[in-house]
């Protein structure tokens, strides 16, 4: 029987196979160094101050039962950044009255309140803490009653303000950050509107 004849490849010349190593060595060196020179670090998504206004608006006018006593009603909100000191402005029209005594006179006014934001990762909701009531304006009263009245609907303000919810982040807005391994962390008031934070989720 006849052999059969073994299949050889040609093998590469000596300046060949040392053009193929340094090639490989560089890429290699490319990769690790773009590694190295550029880790996963935090990344930023910015809400504008127009769409920030837009969700804040959708929550009024805000009627709520508080104490058990006394029926507030939060309208006509108007917004303004505070990025000096991490914080929002906004000034409210309010409405305080008493459902148990119909026949009693509200009170009505407007409110100037600011407000620092928490974000809350789990469910994705922005939320007001440390409301302040800065001063109440426009009340619709006598001189003497001004005070008074300032400082009732200041206290019901802070009360039912407290923890509320005034914007949700869509997941959808998040979708690509989270499948790239980045999570929201933290709110910051900047000009012109907000920034969210993303921090890369820790290894495994």
């Amino acid at each position: 029987m006849r052999p059969i004849a073994s299949l050889q490849c040609p093998l590469p010349s000596l300046s060949a196979r040392r053009s193929l190593l340094l090639t490989g060595g560089l890429w290699a060196a490319a990769a690790l160094g773009g590694c190295a020179l550029r880790p996963p670090g935090p990344r930023t998504l910015d809400i504008s101050e127009a769409q920030l206004v837009e969700r804040i608006a959708r929550q009024f006018p805000l009627q709520r039962r508080v104490l058990e006593v006394f029926e507030l009603t939060l309208q006509e909100p108007r917004v303004r950044l505070l990025p000096e000191e991490n914080r929002i402005g906004t000034d409210l029209a309010y409405v305080v009255g008493r459902p148990a005594r119909p026949s009693s006179r509200a009170l009505r006014g407007r409110l100037r309140i600011s407000y620092g934001l928490r974000l809350d990762a789990e469910d994705l909701t922005v939320r007001l803490q440390e409301v302040r009531v800065e001063s109440p304006t426009d009340l619709d009263l006598p001189g003497p009653m001004v005070e008074h009245a300032g400082r009732m609907g200041g206290m019901l303000a802070e009360e039912l303000l407290r923890d509320f919810v005034v914007y949700r982040i869509r997941p959808e807005d998040l979708q690509g950050a989270a499948q790239q391994g980045y999570r929201p962390t933290r709110l910051t008031v900047v000009p012109g509107g907000l920034q969210l934070r993303l921090d890369p989720l820790p290894s495994p």
